[in-house]
């Protein structure tokens, strides 16, 4: 048998897990388990497996409940169908290298890393905005909002169980997820140890009332006050969890400081709780969502994860999008109407001329007032032509007569002489030699 490392609790790097898995390095490894990076036997598929530790300080009987639980769970928890939610594709229990049983399941391969990792790659460069921290983190909540409608807590919640796919992953689950962001798309891990909500367990406690797990299934330094008082847990757990988690990506601090056991329950339990104000980072109207997520009684908090997502997206400063451009129409000669360069026209007081307008209709008012003076001036001189020929007739008549008497052949009166009519070509040289005459008589005021 090969001899054990630190990191490799079970001692199965180099075997073949349950006949199907070749298991062949370590990946993590935690308090309740390892990880390793395995390969199917047969579909030469890369797989992850996770082998979990059993209690030391439990009989034979609360053992045989442990596994027993867990077969049980893990089948439900198989059921989660989410896009988010890494996939338990096998499960089971196998005997050690020391006889002893040890639960393990197998789940889906994902390139990327942790958010923990992400996290401390990201130290001392400052926190994200709550836009960034929300985007990046909206489909784990999602996904968790769908488990807690299934009756299922994950119950360990932390950045170490948040897994950020590399690019290529995120582009083709982007299109799958009940909500998307604009960020690299998140997965939730290790839902085995999840915890099956039972009758009368849907709603939270004071956190007094105590569980009755057989294990706790958390890790301390992301753990609830429920879970560190050893108090009933449920959903309300998983949104205690969120909150820590996005308490941290928006101030670049861990929740709690690190030192001895005690110091960390104390910092667990204490009233003053770890919003992002603690630290000194102001987050807007987020500051009182995540005060009632972190909430030290667990009645106080949101019950589930779909409150704590509505709350979340509601006190989200919205950016508006800036206003649509106006786009002017280029101007030439031939696009503007007429009626968009004439003056404005005053009801009141009639239309308004410019000087040089107004000169121009003075003009054309004078030369329509000399063609009429002309016109009737022709129009007189016609009548006397036209009377003068009727003064004619009756002295003709009267000399065609015959007479009663001889008298002398001279005529005692002349004959009026006929008044010279100018033809037409004189009249419009006399029109031509005045200025605006041809001007017609409507274009005057």
């Amino acid at each position: 048998m090969e001899p054990r490392t630190p990191e490799d609790q079970f001692g199965l790097v180099g075997y073949q897990l349950d006949g199907k898995y070749n298991l062949e390095a370590v990946v993590a490894r935690g308090g309740f388990g390892v990880v390793y990076r395995g390969v199917h036997a047969v579909l030469q598929t890369p797989v992850a497996v996770k082998v979990l530790r059993v209690p030391d300080d439990i009989g034979p009987s609360m053992r045989a409940r442990f596994l027993s639980q867990f077969v049980e769970e893990a089948r439900i928890v198989a059921q989660l169908q989410h896009p988010a939610i890494v996939r338990v594709t096998d499960f089971g229990v196998s005997t050690m290298h020391d006889g002893s049983q040890a639960p393990w399941m197998v789940l889906d391969w994902i390139e990327g890393q942790t958010l923990a990792a992400d996290l401390n790659a990201r130290r001392g460069r400052g926190g994200r905005s709550p836009r960034e921290a929300l985007d990046l983190l909206r489909p784990v909540i999602d996904a968790l909002a769908m488990a807690h409608e299934a009756g299922i807590a994950h119950r360990d919640i932390k950045p170490g169980n948040i897994m950020l796919p590399a690019p290529p992953a995120v582009g083709r689950l982007r299109g799958a997820t009940r909500t998307q962001g604009t960020g690299p798309v998140a997965r939730v891990l290790d839902f085995g140890i999840a915890k099956i909500m039972g009758e009368g367990d849907d709603a939270p406690g004071s956190g007094a009332t105590k569980t009755h797990s057989i294990s706790p299934s958390f890790s301390p330094r992301y753990a609830s006050p429920e879970q560190a008082s050893g108090a009933r847990t449920g959903p309300w757990t998983d949104v205690h969890a969120l909150a820590l988690v996005l308490s941290e990506m928006l101030t670049d601090t861990q929740p709690y400081p690190t030192g001895d056991k005690m110091e960390l329950h104390l910092s667990i339990m204490s009233p003053q709780r770890p919003t992002p104000a603690k630290f000194g980072v102001d987050v807007g109207p987020w500051e009182p969502v995540l005060a009632k997520a972190l909430a030290l009684r667990p009645a106080d908090r949101f019950t589930n994860a779909s409150e704590l997502l509505l709350a979340l997206e509601a006190s989200l400063p919205s950016v508006p999008s800036p206003p649509p451009r106006e786009i002017v129409p280029e101007v030439t000669a031939s696009s503007v109407p007429v009626a968009s360069v004439m003056p404005p026209v005053n009801p009141d007081t009639g239309p308004t001329f410019t000087p040089t307008e107004r000169a121009a209709a003075t003009r054309r008012a004078e030369g329509g007032l000399r063609l009429l003076a002309v016109v009737a001036a022709l129009a007189l001189l016609s009548i006397a032509v036209v009377a003068g020929v009727r003064a004619r007739r009756p002295a003709e008549h009267a000399a065609a007569s015959p007479p009663t008497h001889t008298a002398p052949a001279t005529p005692s009166i002349a004959p009026t002489p006929s008044p010279v009519v100018p033809s037409a070509p004189a009249v419009a040289d006399a029109l031509a030699a005045e200025p605006d005459a041809a001007a017609p008589v409507a274009a005057a005021p």
